[in-house]
């Protein structure tokens, strides 16, 4: 009789835990879009890309159903679409004229559902074309190795044609010289960096002698094409001088 009392208790303490316990539910979010290509006319982009000024920016997405898609930077809403029947939308912006980066965050909002997770895109508005910032030579004992002149653009640059970026003689490429120091360009080369880039002289009749002022200029010019990764133009000519250092 007890055992009986005991678990007719202990069932009834169960029920009660049961009956006060309440169940958080997660909210009804709507399924997030999704960007599946973003353009500037010119070419595909991926997050983080550099574009000019002024470029027209299309993004082509998916998401649910006659959706309402809205388009924030930070907690600011700059724009908004729709999704069609078949859940595609489009929507644009213009690049303006400031160098900045903007993320753009992409929501959804179907009716009954609360509004999707952002989906972000990253766009850097690039208006300045490459140039020329620093140059770095050192004086060199003559007849022991060629010379060398290291210059480095402000950022990494796109070459149409490396066979006329490397052109020597004839080519883009002037070296001069005040001092009695000789250097006669024989060879250019553009690091994995894409910025810096090596002249070297003849090991055999050159010297570069310390405290000698050296000036490097390029100026590219058609065929030849040299842009940054958003596609703004060299700067031409553009030039660079420094002491050659002991």
């Amino acid at each position: 009789m007890k055992k009986w009392l005991v678990l007719s208790f202990l069932f009834l303490w169960i029920l009660g835990i049961a009956g006060c316990t309440t169940t958080t539910s997660t909210p009804n979010l709507t399924e997030a879009p999704t960007l599946i290509i973003i353009s500037d006319g010119t070419k595909t982009l991926q997050s983080g890309d550099p574009v000019m000024f002024s470029r027209t920016i299309t993004f082509t997405g998916q998401g649910p159903a006659n959706a309402v898609i809205r388009i924030r930077q930070g907690e600011t809403i700059i724009g908004t679409t729709t999704t069609d029947d078949a859940g595609s939308f489009t929507w644009s912006w213009d690049s303006g004229t400031t160098e900045e980066t903007f993320v753009f965050n992409f929501t959804a909002k179907v009716p009954d559902r609360e509004e999707s997770t952002p989906t972000s895109f990253t766009i850097v508005v690039d208006g300045t074309g490459p140039y020329l910032v620093s140059a770095l030579a050192k004086a060199d004992p003559p007849f022991e190795s060629a010379p060398t002149i290291t210059v480095s653009f402000n950022e990494a640059i796109v070459v149409n044609d490396m066979n006329l970026f490397t052109l020597v003689p004839g080519g883009f490429w002037t070296v001069s010289i005040s001092g009695a120091s000789v250097f006669t360009l024989t060879t250019i080369h553009l690091a994995d960096d894409q910025k810096t880039v090596t002249l070297s002289g003849n090991w055999m009749s050159d010297q570069l002698i310390a405290g000698d002022l050296l000036e490097v200029i390029f100026h590219p010019a058609s065929p030849l094409v040299v842009a940054d990764k958003a596609g703004n133009p060299c700067t031409s000519p553009t030039f660079v001088a420094v002491p050659v250092s002991s």
